[in-house]
């Protein structure tokens, strides 16, 4: 079904919906504000309460088109609202003011980094998240990947996701197709990412950039096979709710290892959010709150493993999660308790001196900050 545009969707969502009730079962936020047709109505005709506010303590995690029987989104048309007030200077919040900040380091000349080699035509984008989470983790992954493929590049950015779905449509698409001019420029045709959001993005605005998760590379690789003999519970995070093929790599790797997995009761389409999506926490913890703990009860106390490192950060202050990066490449230390994600004060640092390492080690052609990249493209 084509996507609705801006207005167009919550007219959509207006006309369509059937007030069912089945998403308002599972949602804090729904419970609080009302069916999606009913907010629908409200925007459109300017009424109710909070109209300036209520679209961004949605957690935009697309549970309620997973569940709709009419297989409407109205995630999205929550961020077409977002979208509205920010484009009519209404949408600026201060409380966002750390997460804005987060996404302009990720981009800038101090932890971005493109190493470009000879013919490079795929490049590694692990995201912003897990270069500061688990940096020991992601160099050995970079080094397997680039034993299957000499010719891997390895771009450390941002695909400024967060102002996407903070509904700063101006400075997203400004900075996401600065990002897409420079993989042009150097003929870079293929991504392969880490991060569940980075993968839906690159999916939906990428243009003709094939895009895979690193995931589905490893499974294909056939290189992970072992007897761990753990039992877990999986998390799928919401960017790839509606991604089949990467789902099923994830258990595809954790059954080469020897994994049994315990699924939760909403898992694949219809996951629970970690928590943390849509920059909710800022605005109204306890609608975020709400998600981790219901997540928190289905795992049951069973380990959960995710491979989204916010997920995995998020859902970690709980209950014991890990990355499945992290159980793939040190599987001893997972067992044992001694695979531990990095605390927030220290992933900064973490990145930059990965970077640097890199830098020393890798050769390339090509290479440099988005800044330097830019002027060389220009020049």
């Amino acid at each position: 079904m084509p996507k609705p545009e801006r207005s167009a969707a919550i007219r959509h969502i207006a006309e369509g919906c059937i007030n069912c009730g089945i998403c308002v079962q599972e949602c804090a936020f729904l419970q609080e504000y009302g069916t999606p047709q009913e907010l629908a109505a409200m925007w459109l005709a300017g009424t109710g309460k909070n109209t300036k506010t209520f679209s961004f303590e949605c957690n935009l995690c697309g549970l309620c088109c997973g569940l709709c029987p009419k297989d409407l989104d109205p995630s999205a048309m929550f961020l077409d609202m977002r979208r509205e007030l920010v484009s009519r200077g209404e949408g600026n919040f201060r409380q966002h003011k750390t997460i804005r900040a987060y996404e302009k380091r990720g981009s800038s000349s101090l932890f971005s980094w493109f190493h470009l080699p000879e013919n490079c035509h795929t490049v590694f984008f692990p995201g912003c998240a897990l270069p500061g989470s688990s940096p020991h983790t992601l160099y050995h992954l970079f080094q397997l990947l680039w034993e299957l493929s000499p010719a891997l590049g390895l771009v450390f950015d941002c695909c400024s996701k967060p102002s996407h779905d903070l509904g700063d449509s101006s400075r997203f698409h400004k900075m996401f197709t600065e990002l897409c001019e420079i993989f042009s420029a150097h003929s870079v045709t293929k991504i392969l990412v880490a991060c569940p959001n980075c993968y839906r993005v690159f999916k939906e605005y990428g243009g003709d950039l094939e895009v895979k998760s690193v995931y589905e590379e490893l499974a294909e690789s056939g290189r992970f096979t072992g007897e761990i003999g753990a039992a877990v519970t999986v998390h799928d995070p919401c960017g790839v709710r509606f991604s089949e093929n990467v789902q099923q790599s994830v258990r595809t790797l954790l059954q080469q290892q020897g994994v049994t997995i315990r699924e939760m009761k909403h898992n694949r389409r219809t996951s629970y959010c970690c928590g943390e999506g849509g920059s909710v926490g800022f605005l109204k913890s306890e609608f975020a709150d709400n998600w981790t703990e219901k997540r928190v009860a289905e795992a049951g106390g069973n380990v959960i493993v995710s491979y989204c490192a916010g997920c995995t950060h998020f859902l970690g202050r709980r209950v014991t999660t890990v990355h499945l990066l992290d159980l793939l490449l040190s599987p001893q230390a997972v067992l044992e308790g001694k695979a531990k994600m990095s605390r927030f004060s220290f992933t900064y640092w973490n990145r930059y001196r990965l970077k640097q390492r890199l830098k020393k080690e890798l050769p390339a052609a090509i290479c440099g900050t988005r800044e330097q990249l830019k002027k060389y493209q220009a020049g």
